[in-house]
């Protein structure tokens, strides 16, 4: 968070791994509280997030950051039900990937010239 826009009014938000845990982490509590109608989360939600995130890691994170950040994880998530919906595409529960149809060779068992 740390360039200001056109405006001057607000500054990019760069999501952390651990701010990105932190924003999940809250808006599935939210959810079991049951403030998510079907498609969205209220205000109060989004403004929780808002300021649980500046709190913590000390940033300037404001309603307008979390409502962008959640559209990219609806956008990625999107992405990562379409390849797992395609035929021979697994998932690894483990590792929390989708995986490939075809097995990839290690490098241990590669050959060497």
């Amino acid at each position: 968070m740390d360039k200001d826009n056109k405006e001057g009014t607000s500054k990019q938000c760069r999501w952390t791994k651990p701010m990105e845990h932190l924003f999940l982490e809250i808006l599935a509590n939210e959810a079991q509280k049951g403030n998510k109608s079907s498609n969205t989360f209220k205000a109060v939600s989004i403004n929780r997030v808002a300021e649980t995130i500046s709190e913590r890691f000390q940033v300037q994170c404001d309603a307008k950051h979390v409502e962008n950040n959640l559209r990219t994880v609806k956008n990625q998530w999107q992405i990562i039900c379409t390849i797992r919906g395609e035929s021979d595409f697994g998932w690894d529960d483990n590792m929390r990937i989708v995986m490939p149809p075809y097995p990839r060779p290690s490098l241990e068992s590669s050959t060497r010239c």
